[in-house]
């Protein structure tokens, strides 16, 4: 197969979970051994139906569409669930979150399924398959079954929708073989329309294509019309594409209660896994991430992590998770776990402020640090020492809580030699027989450099100086012009 046979047209999939409806409410049926038959039911026309069931489930007979009084009498032990369409469709939407990483171009379909565009996904993923293939292995993390349709647009990928999950592009004529073989009962019409394509003779979708298209709107309505438009790529298909919510949040349900921390970090993972899908596709990183474990009866029980410095990686928000997961009393029994996050920044682009060889290992470690020393001990515990904006010594540093961004101005201040360490109130100095004296005689080494703070308050004026002793200590002295006292301010090594 050429690949330009590939790249002439819109290459659609569609991704269909048929038992998703059953692997969503999995986690939260008890788990025994060995597994029992598990049905969902939904109501259909005043009737409850088997809409999927589990292998064991199929073994003693049980099949879509079947009443659920027979699929009780083919097996006794069938344990039956209903439907729970708003926690299929909160797992829709993190499968979605999932698939944006592989297309921009994606439609969500309320049918359990998923319309990707992945025509412009070539050189991205080095090629179809390789796309196919690596898309159908993050769908097996998630523990979820898929099949998947190729097609040249999404009504089309949705009709040739195979039993399996295909991992080979095919070819252009592949996909409009399928297409036409299709049988006519796969389409979404009408019982009054399918009758009307057996009594003409129509079986597969080729029959109907091949009639006259005046023939089709005398005998068909304008919805059929329509559909045959939008196959043929003669009418586009609108459907809303789909966009990450502004916030993220997610949920794991326990039923049966979990009564120790320790069994709390794999549920904890699992939503940390959601959350940094969440930030892939959105092209960001979190600054903040809150849980909630919630109790059958009684109280819930909250805990913030905030991030010294931005990132999206799971393992390190449950190592931070956990740190605090031990400071914090807890229900005796949690039935659900929350995660929440709205505090985003977009991803660092290129290689940021970094040394001469690209290496930013003592930034990260350091926030690393920085957010152990957060979750055991907890904020209001840290503090790091940064410059302010004072041109004052005294107060030309201060502690701020860790990560928090300060202003600085720099540009001003003193250029010559100072001490690190400065004394905690200027001394006073001497004026003896016209000389300086502090503990002994001192003598002026240079100077002055002037500096003023706080003009706009009551200004301060100072002229500093470099001092020595008749041993060679160096001290740092200055001289208000206001009052032409003299201080010592701070003492060289």
């Amino acid at each position: 197969m050429a690949k330009h046979n590939n790249l002439a047209h819109d290459i659609w999939l569609y991704l269909h979970f048929p038992l998703l409806p059953l692997e969503t409410l999995l986690p939260q049926l008890p788990r025994e051994q060995p597994p029992k038959p598990i049905a969902i039911i939904d109501q259909q026309k005043n009737t409850q139906r088997v809409l999927c069931c589990n292998n064991q489930a199929s073994a003693w007979g049980i099949e879509p569409n079947l009443s659920i009084s027979t699929a009780l009498a083919l097996c006794p032990e069938l344990v039956v669930a209903p439907r729970q369409i708003e926690l299929e469709q909160q797992r829709l939407q993190q499968l979605a979150l999932l698939c944006y990483r592989f297309s921009p171009v994606l439609t969500v379909h309320s049918n359990c399924g998923l319309w990707l565009e992945i025509s412009g996904c070539y050189k991205l993923f080095k090629g179809y398959n390789s796309l196919l293939q690596e898309l159908h292995n993050r769908l097996q993390e998630q523990m979820v079954t898929a099949v998947n349709g190729i097609g040249s647009n999404p009504l089309a990928a949705q009709l040739v929708c195979q039993a399996e999950f295909q991992i080979q592009l095919p070819s252009t004529r592949q996909m409009e073989q399928r297409l036409f073989s299709t049988a006519l009962s796969k389409l979404n019409t009408n019982a009054r329309q399918q009758q009307s394509f057996k009594q003409l003779g129509l079986q597969t979708l080729g029959d109907l294509l091949a009639l006259p298209r005046s023939a089709l709107s005398r005998r068909f309505g304008r919805e059929l019309i329509l559909y045959i438009a939008q196959l043929n790529n003669d009418k586009p298909c609108n459907a809303p594409r789909f966009q990450p919510a502004n916030s993220f949040r997610d949920l794991i349900q326990n039923p049966q209660g979990i009564f120790n921390k320790e069994s709390l970090l794999f549920p904890m993972k699992t939503l940390l896994q959601n959350l940094c899908h969440y930030l892939m596709a959105r092209q960001c990183h979190c600054r903040e991430i809150e849980w909630q474990f919630e109790p059958l009866i009684g109280e819930p029980a909250q805990m913030r992590i905030q991030l010294s410095s931005s990132q999206n990686n799971w393992s390190s928000l449950l190592t931070l998770s956990r740190l605090q997961l031990e400071r914090l009393e807890l229900p005796r029994s949690i039935e659900q776990i929350i995660l929440f996050s709205d505090q985003f920044v977009e991803a660092p682009q290129g290689m940021g402020n970094l040394d001469l060889f690209g290496d930013n290992s003592c930034q990260q470690q350091s926030s690393e640090l920085i957010d152990s020393l957060n979750a055991r001990l907890g904020m209001e515990a840290l503090s790091q020492p940064v410059l302010n904006q004072d041109y004052l010594p005294e107060q030309a540093s201060t502690l701020v809580t860790p990560g928090k961004q300060i202003n600085t101005a720099l540009d001003n201040r003193l250029k010559a030699p100072q001490p690190v360490w400065l004394l905690s109130e200027p001394a006073p100095v001497q004026i003896r027989n016209q000389q300086l004296y502090w503990h002994q005689p001192l003598s002026i080494l240079s100077g002055p450099e002037r500096l003023c703070g706080n003009w706009w308050q009551s200004e301060q004026q100072r002229d500093y100086y470099l001092a020595c002793d008749s041993r060679g200590a160096r001290y740092w002295l200055f001289r208000e012009t206001s009052s032409q006292r003299w201080f010592v301010h701070g003492l060289f090594s």
